[in-house]
């Protein structure tokens, strides 16, 4: 990997990403580039395709759920190529660990906003959580407790609105 690419990447991706020190954005290129795994090319024209990002997903942190994966990966693709770029990943990583409230509720937004009204229907949060959640208990337990938890997340993002 060539020291100087890496410095210039650095500086450029913490110029928009104050949420990591410089030394916390030099190991993520280095982890995006180990993952890629192509020494060959430059690290800004390279990217994950949405396999590979899916199995960081449900490697690192868990995810199961196939819509939520692909969702979370469409959140990072800012530019819509189908690829996660390393600004991209660096930049995603950040809201994703470390952003403040509003940065992770726009997240949320993006990564469950799918019919274009500019709303995301209580059905909607339902089905999502139902598909993300183990089932522990009888359906009818689940559904219900779904249901209450959608109903708290509501109230409680009306009150955030209200202020």
């Amino acid at each position: 990997m060539d020291q100087k690419v890496l410095k210039r990447l650095v500086e450029s991706i913490s110029k928009s990403v104050n949420s990591f020190k410089k030394s916390e954005i030099e190991c993520l290129i280095r982890i995006f580039h180990n993952v890629v795994g192509r020494g060959d090319v430059k690290l800004a024209n390279v990217g994950l395709d949405r396999n590979t990002f899916r199995v960081i997903l449900h490697s690192i942190f868990g995810m199961t759920d196939d819509v939520l994966m692909n969702r979370v990966f469409f959140a990072f693709d800012k530019d819509n190529d189908n690829y996660i770029n390393v600004k991209e990943w660096v930049k995603g990583l950040s809201v994703f660990l470390r952003g403040t409230f509003e940065e992770k509720l726009k997240f949320c937004f993006e990564v469950y906003y799918f019919n274009g009204d500019g709303y995301i229907s209580r059905e909607r949060i339902y089905d999502m959580l139902k598909n993300s959640l183990h089932q522990q208990s009888p359906e009818e337990e689940t559904d219900e407790g779904i249901r209450e938890l959608v109903d708290i997340a509501l109230k409680k993002m009306v009150r955030i609105n209200k202020l």
